[in-house]
């Protein structure tokens, strides 16, 4: 049997918390579509076409998938149909690693990447996921990390350091 490993945006709460706040924004214009004031239908109408560009960033999740022998990136309607793929062969890649990012606001994150360098120059760089950099997020990081360097059999090159 084939090991996969899949990074999904839909299996992060904050894409949860997102669609509920689209619905509760939705919800909360109905006043600007049911007034009488046609200020207020012009608002309404500014409104919703911010919640429906949201509602289409949102229904449109990405996620990372590989079996060890090529990396897939998809993007899925609603997490469920894929509507576009692009594939690249690992043997494109020689080592896993995590480097840690400053946010300016919030935590910072980590970033689980493949890498191949050239004369010390990261010349290609495919990210397969992120995650916060806290104690528990590392943690995350690092046990993915380790799964994706076993399935792929490339080394895993470096840990983040722990906050």
């Amino acid at each position: 049997m084939k090991t996969i490993l899949v990074s999904r945006a839909v299996s992060k709460p904050g894409w949860w918390m997102f669609g509920v706040a689209m619905i509760a924004a939705a919800w909360w214009g109905q006043p600007l579509i049911d007034s009488v004031h046609f200020e207020n239908h012009f608002f309404g109408v500014f409104w919703y076409s911010m919640v429906v560009l949201g509602l289409m960033f949102w229904a449109l999740p990405g996620e990372q998938y590989t079996d060890g022998t090529i990396l897939e990136r998809r993007t899925m309607l609603l997490g469920l149909v894929p509507v576009w793929r692009k594939s690249e062969p690992m043997s494109g890649f020689e080592r896993v690693e995590l480097t840690q990012e400053p946010n300016v606001f919030g935590k910072d994150s980590v970033w689980l990447s493949l890498i191949n360098r050239e004369d010390g120059e990261t010349t290609r760089r495919f990210v397969f996921a992120y995650f916060p950099a806290s104690q528990r997020g590392i943690a995350k990081a690092q046990q993915m990390a380790g799964d994706l360097s076993q399935i792929s059999g490339l080394p895993f090159a470096q840990a983040a350091p722990e906050v």
